[in-house]
């Protein structure tokens, strides 16, 4: 057995993207352990009697390439396609206000344009006015929270029914809480040279006489489809599905043994990537400090909620692709995809497909809830905007329990103390994934190579 074997905890994005990466650019063995039976982690397609449902990520950011990379080398390019554009809207005290056009994450690039919006009071719009003269937000050893941020620069009402909703889809949790460190830095570096307003104002493009196109990307077979795909590509043997770890033993400097739940142990290996989520990962490595801190990485809980109509049930007078949800109203739903207007791929004529995600930041109980309770919430809330005939003939619920990272104020730093105290006490032991490094697919993808790249590196040098 060779002395430079690499284990990989997790048959997610992350550790599967790093499975890819050693086997196409080195002669390491590797081994990669999986508890649940199928690859994919956070990322699961389901086919539902012609329809094709996400109950996780459903596409990625175009611009974030080591996705669309991946895709290109497990031959699935030809399935991509992009998203339809359309309106997109927010829901606010039980009204559906059009997405103001030309903004970034809800701040204007375009202010003339901006202030038709009726989804700003009078008030509103003139406490945003006063972005362009506003002193720096103050911060703490260099960072604030998203919510702090953005109510100093733009106002409260801003954060309450655009910024809070539009961020809030994206890492599911507190935004008063949440790191701009961690997630927008560049925001940060625009208020240094003055102002945000001033800054996008600047990168404001022209309009040309094109259609827009979507920026986010997907195959036609299922997100989960390219992790499949990644397997395939794997030598045989180097996945093992249905098997859980249960500890990771230190042996020696760059040894250690895979301890499973049924006995076995596995190994020596050279390199360990741990992939699983923190609190998980905290259980599998013997050391208290590095246990604690791992489990300071907290995670909220969420639900993905897929109902399918008959087309002729469905009586929706919104030309659009979906909504997000004003934080301080009365509805469960967090937000809404028009499913099959969006991905057309994904559904069948005659047939409306819709996913609804529920589960508010400090408030997760709805997850807990049996299906019914699930679906006659969301039902409910559905109700009040569009007229529904009938009830849905398929739903599909998946639950995501604390399993929606959330990088709270100072995690850039917690995060770098982690790795060093990891690196000098565990030399050979990495941790990566969506807790750590950017929760989208690619960003996964991402720290899997990177993290693949090292161990390689490591293995030359010794």
């Amino acid at each position: 057995m060779s002395d430079n074997q690499v284990a990989i905890i997790g048959a997610g994005a992350t550790g599967l993207a790093a499975a890819l990466w050693l086997e196409d650019h080195t002669s390491l063995e590797y081994h990669v352990f999986e508890q649940q039976d199928r690859a994919g982690g956070k990322v699961v397609t389901m086919m539902d009697d012609g329809f094709i449902i996400e109950g996780g990520a459903d596409s990625y950011l175009e611009r974030k390439v080591a996705m669309t990379d991946l895709i290109k080398r497990v031959g699935l390019y030809d399935e991509l396609v992009r998203n339809e554009v359309g309106q997109a809207y927010i829901l606010k005290n039980g009204v559906l206000y059009p997405n103001p056009k030309r903004t970034v994450l809800g701040i204007p690039t375009d202010l003339d344009e901006f202030m038709k919006t009726d989804l700003l009071s009078t008030d509103g719009k003139k406490e945003l006015l006063k972005e362009y003269d506003k002193p720096m937000a103050p911060r703490v050893n260099g960072d604030i929270s998203l919510g702090d941020f953005f109510e100093h620069r733009l106002g409260k009402e801003m954060v309450s029914s655009l910024i809070e909703p539009l961020l809030g889809g994206i890492y599911g949790g507190n935004i008063y809480e949440l790191s701009m460190k961690a997630t927008f830095p560049h925001f940060l570096k625009m208020e240094e040279e003055g102002s945000l307003l001033k800054a996008l104002e600047k990168k404001q493009q022209p309009e040309e006489n094109v259609k827009k196109q979507g920026m986010f990307l997907t195959v036609k077979t299922g997100l989960q489809s390219v992790f499949e795909a990644v397997v395939k590509n794997l030598k045989e043997d180097r996945v093992f599905f249905n098997t859980q770890v249960e500890e990771i033993v230190k042996e020696g400097e760059n040894r250690y043994l895979v301890c499973l739940t049924n006995g076995e142990r596995k190994g020596p290996y050279h390199s360990v990537l741990i992939t699983t989520p923190p609190q998980k990962a905290s259980q599998l490595i013997p050391d208290k400090k590095i246990e604690q801190q791992l489990q300071a990485l907290t995670a909220t809980s969420c639900a993905t909620v897929a109902l399918t109509f008959p087309d002729y049930a469905i009586h929706n007078p919104y030309e659009g692709t979906g909504f997000v949800v004003a934080r301080d109203g009365d509805e469960t739903i967090t937000a809404c995809t028009w499913t099959d207007v969006k991905w057309p791929h994904t559904g069948k004529p005659g047939k409306t497909l819709m996913r609804a995600y529920v589960g508010k930041p400090n408030q997760p109980e709805i997850v807990y809830e049996n299906d019914e309770s699930i679906t006659n919430a969301v039902l409910a809330d559905l109700k009040g905007i569009m007229n529904c005939d009938a009830d849905p003939e398929h739903v599909q619920i998946t639950r995501w329990y604390e399993a929606m990272p959330q990088y709270k104020v100072g995690h850039v730093e917690r995060v770098q103390r982690l790795v060093h105290d990891l690196t000098a006490t565990h030399s050979g032991l990495h941790v990566a994934g969506a807790a750590f490094e950017g929760v989208g697919v690619p960003d996964c993808v991402k720290q899997g190579n990177e993290i693949a790249k090292k161990i390689a590196d490591t293995v030359k040098v010794t």
